[in-house]
């Protein structure tokens, strides 16, 4: 991976080509309240390229969070991951691409089946008895 720009204690812009996307990273001075953030940075590659990333993690003395493992999805792919902590503590997820991609997939009905499945499962009505407010993200 390539820098294309850093300025130290603030930002860094990273890359593979110059043709491709950048990611940037960006200090915001603070630990990221992961109850209120939207999930962890993921990277798809190649499934056979999982198992070097989580060794090479290893021999680092690095955090490996979640070694690598399969997860099923009835009806669908299966989808290999790891999932590694920077040294800051922020998660990092390596997703096996070719799973990945059949996940990706668009579901034309996924807005209506999720918002039948928020409200079958009755969660707002179980937080209520409980005189809990259910979080917002």
């Amino acid at each position: 991976m390539k820098i294309y720009e850093c300025e130290i204690e603030k930002y860094a812009l990273l890359g593979f080509a110059d043709n491709q996307c950048k990611l940037e990273l960006r200090n915001i001075g603070k630990a990221v309240d992961h109850r209120t953030a939207f999930g962890r940075i993921a990277f798809s590659c190649p499934t056979s390229e999982l198992v070097g990333i989580e060794q090479t993690i290893k021999e680092a003395g690095e955090k490996i969070l979640t070694p690598l493992v399969s997860l099923d999805t009835p009806g669908k792919a299966t989808v290999s991951v790891v999932i590694l902590s920077d040294p800051d503590g922020h998660e990092i997820c390596f997703v096996g691409d070719e799973g990945f991609r059949e996940l990706s997939r668009v579901d034309f009905d996924g807005d209506e089946l999720l918002t039948k499945a928020i409200e079958a499962d009755h969660s707002n009505e179980w937080f209520a008895n409980k005189g809990l407010a259910k979080e917002k993200a």
